[in-house]
């Protein structure tokens, strides 16, 4: 699980069932965190994923 060439696919099942991102466990606890509370929505973190799919965190450039 902390291969970072195997990341974990998360599934969104209310807005969008069945859009899917890759998140590698680095990333996991903040994008778990932010969707318990409902901070972010399970699109923003789709909506910045980077090819192939896969969430490495947000550009703050």
């Amino acid at each position: 699980m902390g291969d970072p060439a195997c990341p974990l696919q998360a599934v969104d099942l209310s807005d969008e069932p069945g859009r899917t991102v890759r998140v590698p466990a680095r990333w996991f606890p903040d994008v778990s965190a932010d969707l318990a509370i409902a901070d972010m929505d399970f699109a923003e973190f789709a909506d910045a994923a980077q090819a192939p799919g896969i969430f490495r965190g947000f550009d703050e450039n």
